[in-house]
């Protein structure tokens, strides 16, 4: 998908038609066509890790596959900055602290939250950092009249 969005006359059209709809339409580029190709594909992939996920790992199909999968998927696109490269190292850092969480519940008995928790904190400082690295707070010197 990273070659196809970088490097494809149709990559181009979804990025224009992400950033800027309305130069989009005066280019051509169907609005109406492009949401529905976008979705079609969106979905198609989600529904080929969904099988995936199904068929592979678990083997058989039961009423609760997915233990949150989605919620860490937003963990790993904030971390790997929305970057091909990144978003494959962050979803290491992810899986290797899910691993540890695994392995601290056997070991040292903590229960299965510590590793959400530990996640979400991961996330909370990468969102302080972003904010404290971007805005900055700066005192306002008024000059007061004197009488």
């Amino acid at each position: 998908m990273w070659f196809v969005l970088t490097r494809t006359r149709f990559g181009f059209q979804i990025r224009v038609f992400g950033s800027a709809p309305l130069a989009a339409r005066h280019a051509g580029i169907g609005s109406s066509q492009m949401v529905w190709t976008t979705l079609l594909v969106g979905g198609g992939f989600a529904g080929l890790a969904g099988v995936m996920e199904a068929a592979s790992t678990i083997g058989q199909l039961m009423p609760k596959i997915s233990p949150g999968y989605g919620f860490t998927a937003i963990i790993v696109a904030f971390l790997g900055r929305l970057h091909p490269v990144g978003v494959l190292l962050a979803g290491t850092v992810i899986a290797v602290t899910y691993i540890g969480g695994e392995g601290a519940q056997i070991s040292a008995g903590l229960p299965k939250a510590v590793t959400g928790l530990f996640q979400g904190i991961i996330l909370f400082y990468l969102l302080a950092f972003d904010l404290l690295t971007r805005y900055r707070l700066t005192r306002v010197r008024t000059r007061g009249n004197a009488a």
